[in-house]
Parts: structure tokens; sequence; C-alpha cells
């Protein structure tokens, strides 16, 4: 089992930008101390919901702090930028981490996102397959042309520096719809699973949806050649622990209602009518009637294990379900959501690694040697 940690730069007070940075580094470089696996980081637009533009020049100044942790992306949203600037930017990125980034990719879902940009969203799964067939090749041939629905490159073009990585760096796809698990299993590319988004989508069925959407992941797979079980499984949660398992769900409610608010706010359509943007039918529409029915406030969340607040003990036993009944490889645990306090944040992931972690380890273990 791996072990990961989230950042979204989240600033419900703007004034605070810089020492939120300040805190998100301390963190960080904490998580490397304590031995966490993985740092995963997600860019956002124009929200105090995620102030962090470019993953790439995050991913940058990680890659310098750090010495050892590997670096993730949650996501790299593709159809905002020229897949040959992505291609570039990242394989840099990999160079100056000495082959530590994890390019997970994207589509985006905010529609003031893709308004800003003056981009159809409607347009964006397109823009996302063209866009990572663009920087595969990229990576992995000595030059390229392409001639596309939104991108062309008319001359061979050879793009550097190549990443460290050969061929490339591990790619991971956000899954949420039935069509990006498929997408995954015909490229044999890893998953990237998050409480967030599929409790919107699916509510209290959202574990059981995730699991019926990867076994179909697991039949293409084989369908296509690649191992079913070969790919990593990550999965994002809300997570908060403290000695005293009231005291955890304290501190974390408002700071989890927080998030869940904005990012209602910010996924709200144009006219108001989600279910018409196309390619995002029924993630709209099922978030607006999760919504609705009040399964967004911190009692339904926590309920239903889409976020995680508790002693030690027992976040080692929800997490240990998960992986069972997931086949999940790694755990991205969000201790700071929403401005959540450094002090209480740190002291989470301290106890995610010194006591959690050993748990679900040993867990996994016995496991194994019973099967």
């Amino acid at each position: 089992m791996k072990w990961g940690t989230f950042s979204l730069s989240q600033v419900p007070d703007l004034s605070k930008v810089p020492e939120t940075f300040a805190s998100d580094f301390k963190q960080f470089e904490l998580a490397e101390e304590l031995g966490f696996d993985t740092i995963w980081i997600a860019e956002h637009l124009f929200s105090s919901y995620g102030v962090v533009t470019s993953t790439q020049v995050l991913a940058a100044a990680l890659a310098k702090a750090t010495k050892k942790i590997k670096i993730g992306m949650a996501v790299v949203v593709l159809p905002f930028n020229h897949p040959l600037r992505t291609a570039s930017d990242f394989a840099l990125v990999d160079i100056l981490s000495e082959g530590r980034l994890l390019f997970g990719t994207g589509r985006a879902y905010q529609p003031h996102e893709f308004t800003g940009m003056g981009i159809p969203m409607e347009d964006s799964r397109a823009m996302y397959d063209e866009a990572l067939e663009i920087v595969i090749k990229a990576w992995t041939n000595e030059k390229i042309q392409h001639q596309g629905t939104f991108w062309t490159i008319p001359e061979p073009t050879e793009v550097l520096p190549k990443p460290v990585q050969k061929p490339h760096p591990p790619i991971y796809q956000a899954a949420i719809s039935p069509e990006s698990f498929t997408a995954a299993a015909r490229s044999g590319t890893a998953l990237q699973l998050a409480s967030p988004f599929s409790y919107r989508t699916y509510r209290e069925d959202w574990i059981d949806k995730i699991a019926e959407s990867i076994e179909v992941y697991e039949q293409e797979c084989v369908k296509h050649g690649h191992d079913p079980k070969g790919a990593e499984r990550m999965m994002l949660l809300p997570f908060f622990a403290h000695e005293n398992g009231e005291e955890a769900q304290r501190i974390a409610r408002d700071r989890i209602e927080w998030f869940y608010a904005k990012v209602t706010a910010n996924q709200k359509a144009v006219g108001g009518q989600p279910e018409l943007i196309k390619g995002y039918e029924m993630t709209m529409r099922e978030s607006l009637k999760t919504l609705r029915e009040g399964f967004l406030s911190f009692d339904k969340l926590y309920e239903h294990g889409a976020a995680i607040a508790d002693d030690p003990a027992t976040c080692a036993e929800k997490l240990n379900s998960l992986r069972e009944r997931l086949g999940i490889t790694e755990f991205v645990l969000w201790t700071n959501i929403g401005g959540m306090a450094a002090s209480d944040s740190m002291s989470a992931m301290r106890l995610i690694m010194n006591d959690i972690a050993p748990r679900v380890n040993e867990m996994e273990a016995a496991s194994k040697a019973a099967e």
C-alpha cells in the first residue's frame, strides 16, 4: 500500500495567499520526512477553490524542495494548454525531479473555467483524447507531426527535453463516469479515484458504482491485453484524524462543508441547466440532485464514507474496507481541506504515518497471507 498527501491550496481568505503556499510547502516537506510516498497537486482557475493555476509551476518548485517523494498531478487539465507545451513542461519537471513525476490527467469539470478560457465545455473529452495522444507521441518519438480537430503540427517538430522516465512518466486518468474507466482500460493507464466526485454523482451508492466500473475496467483491460490488476488505483479522500473521533469530526466539519459549498457554486452551469452541457449530463444532473437532497452536509458525507474524520483505529478500519472492496493500491489523504489550520493538518499527517498506515498495512499483509 502506498500513502499520499494532497493539497488544492484552498484559500478562504484571499489576503493570505502567500502564507498558504508557505504552509503548503511545510506540509510537503513534512510528508517526505514522515515517509509518505507521494504528494499530489491540482490546478484550477478563477476561484479560491484552488489557487494553483499551473501544476507544472508548482511541481517544478516541489522538485527542488524535496528529494525522494514522488510528485503526482491530480490533475493536469489537458484541454487548457497546447499539448506540445504540456509535453515540454512536464518533461522538464521529470528531469528536475530526477524521474519522480506521476502524470495524472483530466478534462476539467467547472463551467466558469471553460467560460474564462473561451473553450466550449462540450469539446472537452475530444480535446482531452487528442491532447493525450500528442503528449505521448511527443515524449516517445524523435519528431512529431499532427493533423487533428483541435491542434495541428504541420512540420516535423522535435519536442525537447525528453522525460527521464522511459518510455514516459506513469499516466493516470481521473475516472468518474463508466466511459472514463473504459478509456483507461483501453490504454492501460492507472486510475485516479476520488470520493468527492464519485459521491456527488452517486451519493450513498458511490462505492458500489466504483466497484461496478472497476469490474468493467478489468474486463476491458483483458480485452486490450493489459493486466487487469497491474495498474495503480489511487483514491483521494477528504480525511482528518485525531486521537478522539468526536473531536476529529468537530474540527473537520466546517472545512469539509466549505469545500463542498465552493465546488457546488463553481459547477453551476450557464443558464442554470447543468444537464444540457454535452459530455457532463450525468455528473451535473446528479450533482445538482445531491445538493438539493441534502447529501453534501458533513453528516451525510461522513455517514456514507465519502469523508473520513475519526480516531486512528476507526480510520484504519474504513480505509481497509475500501482497499478490500476496490483493490486500492494508494490512499491519498487530504488533511488540509478548505483552509484547515496547518497545525491540525500536520498533526493528522503524523497520525496517518505513525498509527493509521501501519494498521492498514498489517491488515493488508494478513489478508494476503490468508489467500
